[in-house]
């Protein structure tokens, strides 16, 4: 209900964001970072030089204008200013026509050399930029591992996809009927192609690639049989989904790549030389151990880095369906509770929800609640081990317990060893009122900051949007769609060019990322994003980039957040009926 104080410009200056973001890149191309090659390296030293060049150049026209207007009618001064205006313009033209010849002949190298569509890797810059990544956002794809440019991944980590709506498993893969199991040694190749970047006749095939899917067919786990790379140098991989009616389709039959991003995705990373074998932790857990809390109070399990989703979710009811977690009441005795296991968060947080549904929530949304006046127990389950520990076993039927997503075993006990379960089990209690919470939450902080005029021009280009809240979030509401940025300006004219991704880091009360054995106290929205482009010199040039927070994001209580609870509506814009455009309501803090 409230696209927030968030809805503000982020302009960028050409000559001083571009520069500074060249330099950066540089560092990174001198072992600071990523590895671009010698061509792109040239380019953005040249990139830096042109850009301060720029700033001197608008100096001296800015010092000859001071300088007129102070001159008192003195001829002589008049005469120098003009000669210092009439040189600053012409030096201006001369270095707006250097930098178009530079990225012209640069990127026609990039071409030639396989670049991808110009400096900085298709991220803006100077150069083009890489088209078929802006279904990751403002299309059909919620987010995926590898993440787009990932370095340092891990040989045997998979190819994650999660679609915003469910798909057809014979999308992905090869030969899948309704009669098949869920779990299937058959990419379908021809749909999504996983190859050694500059190599595309040599994709893996259906027999090189398992795939598996979530109970709720919008998350497909691509695991190749063979480990991806070399254990001597690091690799660069392509992955490519088909667009259009022969491609990737909704459960509906519809194409899922359609309009603007008709053309599919494609995205690339970079494979290193080690194989992942630590076990992933529980990072924190809520409600806390030992704590009585309000009865629509959201359980969160969020772990210290990316589990497999298709382990971590699921559904309960009538004692059958998914069992890796179970909430039982009654201190842990009987049944489990019906209800749904999320993943969200990037793959990090689990969150369940009964199936009680006690209310409506001040957004017009349903709130479900535990058990009135109850000790629960949240027992998280570590997978059974395969013979080469960490590994889990990994069955038709996927996993049967927690793993990370390249299939080591859940530490529960924290002694860095994955024993399998029960031993490395994790458990807590925790108790329930008959309370129902409905203080909504508020946003402390964002960067950019969302008041008018403080700091929203010549921000780094790769910068992450951020925003603070004063307590922990629903993680599984934290979409692309409830949190997102439009790019707006002469450069932004192809969308399926930005992309963008929503995740969340917990803090504690002092605003601190959560460490293991810290309390979660708070909430931090952060947006990732394609870098925004530089902003040329007039205010027709500029790129603006609007961030945005629809009344979908909620507190781990259900709760919208504060302002959306207060119930005044008036003027526009604002997201009472979720859209950043919605001529519904606005609310007042």
């Amino acid at each position: 209900m409230f696209s927030a104080l968030l809805a503000f410009p982020s302009a960028t200056n050409a000559q001083l964001a571009g520069a500074t973001n060249a330099v950066e890149q540089t560092a990174a191309a001198a072992g600071l970072g990523g590895g671009p090659d010698i061509i792109e390296i040239v380019g953005r030293l040249i990139y830096i030089f042109l850009g301060f060049l720029g700033i001197i150049f608008l100096v001296l026209l800015l010092y000859a204008g001071f300088t007129w207007m102070t001159a008192g009618g003195a001829a002589e001064k008049i005469e120098t200013a003009k000669k210092t205006i009439r040189n600053a313009v012409i030096g201006l033209v001369i270095i707006a026509s250097a930098w178009a010849i530079t990225a012209f002949i640069l990127n026609a190298q990039l071409g030639v050399t396989g670049g991808g569509g110009g400096l900085g890797g298709g991220a803006g810059g100077l150069g083009g930029l890489v088209g078929s990544s802006g279904s990751l956002g403002s299309g059909i794809i919620e987010y995926h591992l590898p993440e787009r440019n990932a370095t340092n991944v891990p040989r045997n980590t998979p190819v994650i996809i999660t679609f915003k709506e469910p798909i057809q498993p014979a999308s992905l893969i090869e030969g899948w009927t309704e009669s098949t199991s869920g779990t299937t040694v058959g990419l379908n190749a021809a749909n999504v192609q996983v190859f050694r970047t500059g190599e595309p006749g040599s994709p893996l095939t259906s027999t090189e690639a398992r795939v598996n899917f979530t109970q709720d067919r919008k998350t497909f786990v691509i695991r190749p049989v063979n480990f991806l790379g070399s254990p001597t140098t690091n690799v660069k991989y392509t992955v490519k989904l088909k667009g259009g009616n022969s491609g990737i389709l909704l459960e509906t039959g519809a194409p899922a790549f359609s309009g603007s991003f008709g053309g599919g995705y494609e995205w690339g990373f970079e494979v290193s030389t080690f194989v992942d074998t630590a076990p992933p932790k529980v990072l924190a857990a809520v409600p806390t151990m030992g704590g009585k809390y309000a009865r629509n109070v959201v359980i969160q399990v969020t772990f210290d880095e990316a589990v497999d989703p298709t382990g971590a979710s699921g559904k309960f009811t009538n004692g059958a369906g998914f069992t890796n977690i179970g909430v039982r009441p009654n201190a842990g005795v009987g049944t489990p509770l019906d209800g749904e296991y999320r993943i969200a968060n990037q793959y990090r947080t689990v969150e369940f929800l009964t199936t009680d549904k006690c209310g409506v929530n001040s957004c017009g949304k349903d709130v479900f609640c535990l058990p009135p006046d109850a000790t629960l127990e949240v027992l998280v389950k570590a997978a059974t081990l395969s013979d080469q520990p960490p590994l889990a076993q990994f069955t038709q039927q996927g996993f049967d317990g927690i793993t990370d997503v390249v299939g080591n075993s859940l530490d529960g006990n924290g002694n860095n060893k994955a024993e399998g379960g029960p031993q490395d089990d994790y458990s807590w209690l925790f108790g329930t009122s008959n309370e129902v919470k409905l203080t909504p939450p508020k946003i402390l902080e964002t960067v950019p900051d969302a008041t008018p005029g403080q700091g929203q021009s010549n921000r780094p280009l790769d910068e992450p949007v951020t925003a603070t809240f004063d307590t922990i979030l629903q993680a599984s509401t934290l979409t692309s769609d409830a949190a997102r940025i439009e790019p707006q300006g002469p450069g932004e004219t192809d969308p399926d060019t930005f992309w963008y991704a929503v995740g969340m880091t917990l803090l504690t009360a002092n605003n601190t990322p959560l460490k293991q054995g810290d309390i979660a106290e708070r909430s931090q929205i952060v947006i990732k994003h394609r870098p925004y482009l530089p902003s040329g010199l007039l205010p027709k040039e500029l790129n603006y980039y609007n961030p945005f927070l629809l009344s979908d994001v909620q507190d781990a209580y259900q709760n919208c957040f504060n302002p959306a609870a207060s119930g005044v509506c008036k003027g526009v814009p604002n997201c009472c009926n979720n859209s950043p455009k919605g001529q519904d309501c606005t609310f007042t803090p």
